[in-house]
Formats: C-alpha cells, structure tokens, sequence
C-alpha cells in the first residue's frame, strides 16, 4: 500500500559500497510510482467526524524484535479516531529483510472496527542495499498522496502529500508533479500536509549527498509550499526533534524510534478546523 548514518571519514571503499549500490535514480523511481499510481489510483480514506488522529513515526531501523513499532502499532490500531498511520522512511537496519518488517505489522492485530493502513515514505535506508525491490514489493509507490475526507458536518478533505527524498534529491519530475498537485488542490482542501525523509534544510555530514538537498530545491519547495499554503512539512532522518516555522509553513523533525533509543517517541497530528502536533516516548514512562 501507499510507504545510522555513516560516518565517511576513514572508511574505505568496500564501507561505502552500499550506498553506491545500483539503486535506480530518483527520477526512475518516479516514473515506477507514476505508473502504479496512474493504473490504482490514489487512496481516500473516510472518517465519521470532522476531527482525527493521524500517527508518525519514523527512523525505526528495525534488525531485532521492532519492539517499540509494535507498541507504536498497537497504539493506533486502538485509537478509534485515527484513520492512518505514517511511517517517515529508514523502516529497516541496511542488512534487513523487509519481510521481517511486514511480518511486524501483521503481529499486531488491527481492531475489529478498522482496516490497518500505514503509508510509507522511502528512506535512504531503504535503498541503499539493494532493497528497492523488496520496498516496491510491498509498498509499490515512494511517490503519492492520500486523501482523508469526513462524513461530519464540515465534509472537510484533507490531502496528505508523500515525497521521495531518499538519495536527498527531489529531482525536476517529482517537482514538476508536485507543482501540479499542489495547483490543482487550491479550494479544494481543508489542510495540505507534505512529509518526506529528508530534512531539506539541515545538512548532516555523516552521509555525504544523502542528507543533502540542494539549495536550489530547498528554495522551489519553500516557495511552493507557502504559495500554495501547506501547512505542515515532516521529515525524519536526523534522528532529534526539531519544530520551527517559516512562511506561515510548520517544518517538523520527527525523533527517531529505534528499540535502542531511550529517548524514541512518535507524534499524533490533531487534524481539526486547525492542526495540533503532540509528540509521545514510547517505551518509557513520558516526562
């Protein structure tokens, strides 16, 4: 359905060899999200009420039991308010098998009253070893939007935008789609949400070009998202939780949660007439 760093300083070339893997080009992969999309189409998901529950997560780096995406799992499956869950991207450890990821999700039955949907932004993580095709296996798309529309008095539609971020580039295609996306929700849309891996603003220098955006695409994706009034922009990757606002745009940093991280947490969207972040620990008492 529509889905630690490195440090290169004296690594040699057999270290680096996973994150030169033939992994197709953003632009290919867009073009493999576009066909899928164009022949499935494009989810809408319906809720009763004017207000819900959407759950984030990211950075889970999954190689072990992925105790706390179960815990993370069983949360919003309970909560009868939540329609989706969204998964930033880094799903699994490099060597790991996707299918131990799936068999994770099916661990946890969803509640009698809902079917599971999680979405799933692509992570760099996620390609790296030449997992693109155990990705697309299951999850066929890494660039799409969903649709969250109520039946309640409002009959408010939301759009949720995912972005393929993973080798830190958007590329020309996935922005000229964008442009168009974006274009055609104007009235259309209560609130425009966009969520990605990548942070575009913040480089990190343990991963080279992968935790890069290029400027030129920092600035277009800015100027789109405030010209055409998103509200929010969520990213995972750095692995530390950052919120800030520019251009009337919330750009939000998700923790990360990996079963190691003391201090791993998630984040529940409030989507109402406005939108309300509120960020949870998971696997520990919160604070």
């Amino acid at each position: 359905m529509a889905m630690v760093a490195m440090v290169f300083g004296g690594c040699d070339n057999d270290s680096l060899a996973p994150f030169s893997s033939k992994a197709p080009s953003v632009d290919e992969r867009f073009l493999e999200s576009m066909e899928y999309n164009n022949r499935v189409g494009y989810p809408t998901l319906k809720v009763k009420d004017d207000e819900y529950r959407i759950y984030v997560c990211t950075d889970t780096h999954i190689h072990g039991k992925g105790t706390k995406f179960q815990q993370f799992i069983q949360l919003y499956h309970d909560d009868r308010d939540c329609p989706a869950a969204v998964h930033l991207g880094d799903l699994v450890e490099s060597s790991e098998s996707y299918d131990h990821f799936v068999d994770l999700l099916e661990e946890v039955p969803a509640s009698p009253s809902k079917k599971d949907t999680m979405f799933v932004t692509l992570g760099n993580h996620d390609i790296f070893y030449a997992q693109w095709q155990s990705f697309t296996e299951h999850w066929p798309a890494s660039v799409y939007y969903f649709v969250v529309e109520s039946s309640g008095k409002t009959k408010a539609k939301d759009l949720f935008i995912c972005l393929d971020s993973a080798q830190g580039k958007i590329g020309a295609k996935q922005l000229n789609w964008l442009k168009w996306v974006l274009a055609n929700s104007q009235g259309n849309y209560r609130h425009v949400i966009v969520f990605s891996h990548v942070n575009i603003f913040r480089r990190d220098n343990t991963s080279a070009d992968i935790s890069t955006t290029a400027l030129e695409e920092t600035y277009e994706l800015m100027w789109l998202f405030t010209h055409y009034g998103v509200k929010q922009f969520w990213s995972g990757h750095d692995h530390s939780r950052e919120e800030f606002t520019e251009g009337n745009v919330k750009y939000i940093i998700v923790d990360s949660m990996e079963d190691d991280n003391q201090d791993a947490a998630y984040m529940i969207l409030h989507v109402g007439e406005q939108l309300n972040n509120t960020f949870h620990f998971i696997g520990r008492e919160e604070e």
